[in-house]
């Protein structure tokens, strides 16, 4: 995914903060911001969707805000093709984009495309409606667990309109809706660049209970309550409608609604969570990293952080290896390289100059995930230190000195950040 255009991509679970930080950065590059949120969309739902407020919206230009009604259907497949136009509109007069939103699947069609799937006939996904409108989220649940059960196993168990998708699919085709996800990536005229709002398990969690009750003071009851006629729309199985529609039906109390919005709004930040972590992309950013935040896209953007694949002969093994050197230079000076050597002796870092704790830990981060998910081990150079905590470093075992060559006697820590995939 090549070219000159950027596309800055700000996600994050709910509640993190991700509108402020993309108006800030469109405000900075002077562009504009598309929504990624499925549910952001549409016009009669603007409380419990949490969208931009009318000065958030005066401050920069943005898209796929109020551009639909609850009653039209609108698929994934339907936005990567309307986002891609509005982006190459974008791209005629600026070189950056900006697109938030805590939708991961929307973000995905956008950035990769998506997976070939069969057709399926309106009748077969209105068959599938009628199951779920006469017994319930728990019919569709088990003919997923019987006709695809990896796919059970990854899916969001309680968003209807994926379990419909999936089923009809198999239905259709007699084959797992998992077999047809072959996750291969269609070509871009831009660069994306993911931005990740993290923040501390129990200060997200605060701002999530902080949000709900905002929300209720800003009108919520009433927004579902104008609502709850149309209940049995996809857009609205919801969090923060979904909750609300028990109480004006008499069949709870307020506080116990409130409540439940707020403990479904903190699971519903975990599956986010869980959804960005199977791609290792991501660069953890908190909004006090404003400074390192820039610093870091300006490299990008402009070029001077580049990769150069090389070759070598490993005296040891007698053959041609890879290296891959990742390098950030001005013109005058070498400012970071960070370089990976594929041997047994594992990840090498070792950095020119350091440049300073967030954005040092965004490259080590970005070496990670150009390792192509082999399981890592890594040697650190002193210099790199600081960022022993951020990644949970270790001191070596005797036993992985022995198996790990590139220990160097232990005067390394080792780390295994992750594996991808």
């Amino acid at each position: 995914m090549e070219g000159n255009k950027t596309l800055i991509i700000v996600g994050g679970p709910t509640a993190s903060g991700k509108t402020a930080l993309a108006i800030r950065l469109a405000r900075h590059y002077g562009t504009e911001v598309l929504s990624a949120d499925s549910r952001q969309f549409y016009r009669e739902m603007s409380i419990g969707t949490a969208k931009p407020t009318p000065e958030e919206l005066q401050q920069v230009k943005h898209h796929f805000i109020d551009s639909l009604s609850i009653g039209e259907a609108y698929t994934v497949g339907d936005f990567e093709r309307d986002a891609l136009k509005v982006l190459d509109e974008i791209f005629q007069t600026h070189s950056v984009a900006v697109v938030t939103g805590g939708s991961g699947l929307y973000l995905k069609a956008l950035c990769e495309g998506l997976d070939a799937f069969p057709e399926t006939p309106v009748e077969v996904r209105d068959a599938l409606e009628t199951l779920y409108l006469k017994k319930g989220l728990g019919a569709l649940q088990e003919e997923l667990r019987t006709a695809d059960p990896v796919y059970y196993h990854t899916v969001d168990l309680k968003n209807p309109h994926r379990l419909i998708r999936a089923l009809a699919v198999c239905r259709v085709s007699g084959q797992p809706f998992s077999s047809f996800r072959k996750k291969q990536f269609s070509e871009r005229s831009f660069r994306p660049i993911y931005l990740e709002l993290s923040w501390e398990r129990a200060e997200l969690y605060r701002r999530i209970d902080q949000r709900v009750l905002s929300m209720m003071e800003k009108g919520l009851l009433e927004e579902a309550r104008t609502l709850l006629p149309h209940e049995n729309l996809t857009a609205l199985q919801t969090v923060g409608y979904q909750e609300l529609f028990p109480y004006l039906q008499g069949e709870t109390t307020l506080e116990e609604a409130v409540s439940l919005i707020q403990q479904n709004s903190r699971r519903y930040a975990k599956r986010q969570l869980t959804w960005s972590r199977r791609d290792g992309f991501w660069k953890h950013v908190h909004p006090s990293e404003w400074t390192s935040i820039l610093q870091y896209l300006d490299f990008s953007i402009s070029g001077l952080i580049s990769w150069r694949q090389e070759s070598f002969i490993d005296q040891d093994k007698g053959r041609e290896q890879e290296s891959l050197r990742l390098v950030i230079q001005t013109p005058d000076r070498l400012l970071a390289e960070v370089h990976y050597q594929n041997t047994r002796k594992g990840l090498a870092l070792t950095p020119a100059e350091y440049p300073g704790e967030e954005l040092a830990r965004w490259l080590l981060h970005e070496m990670i995930y150009r390792a192509e998910g082999k399981p890592l081990t890594a040697l650190l150079d002193p210099e790199w230190e600081p960022l022993l905590e951020a990644f949970a470093f270790r001191p070596l075992t005797r036993g992985e000195m022995n198996s790990v060559e590139a220990a160097l006697a232990g005067r390394y820590p080792l780390v295994r950040p992750w594996k991808k995939g």
